[in-house]
């Protein structure tokens, strides 16, 4: 009868125990078309013409157009300023890992400019959704660290 009592008690304890959640791991991925609405500086006392991808001015690329396809992660943008060099530039890019506490997710953005010369930055996806997207990337002004804020909306 003991044994019996003690069974019910172990059995009625492990039942009313609560579940652990597991966290689900969302696969992050970069599709569709964009278009980038906004290039700002996020540090609001500053504002300068400078070079972005090795490529145009931040002020050209507003309203360029980016394609991305998940499929073998490449992609291009388009410059449609007059003002700039118009066209379409092939870009390419890779995930390095998304931070547990912040959610935000880090890629290696891969350009090549005129002359067919390769180079990566290093961006920032602060924000995603079926709608919008953010990145934050890091550029270097009279040797000051500076972030440029790249607001996109889905096309």
């Amino acid at each position: 009868m003991k044994r019996l009592f003690l069974l019910f008690i172990a059995i009625s304890i492990v039942s009313c125990k609560t579940a652990t959640p597991i966290k689900q791991k969302t696969a992050f991925r970069l599709s569709d078309n964009w278009l980038l609405k906004k290039v700002s500086f996020v540090d609001p006392n500053i504002f300068e013409k400078t070079i972005l991808f090795n490529d145009a001015t931040n002020q050209c690329f507003k309203d360029s157009r980016w394609q991305f396809n998940p499929k073998n992660t490449i992609g291009t943008y388009a410059i449609n300023d007059l003002y700039c060099t118009i066209g379409k530039r092939e870009i390419s890019y890779r995930f390095l890992k998304t931070e547990e506490k912040t959610g935000y997710s880090h890629i290696v953005l891969k350009t090549k400019n005129k002359a067919g010369t390769s180079k990566d930055y290093r961006i920032k996806i602060t924000e995603i959704s079926s709608t919008s997207m953010q990145w934050h990337y890091v550029i270097y002004i009279k040797n000051e660290r500076h972030t440029i804020n790249m607001l996109f909306e889905k096309a």
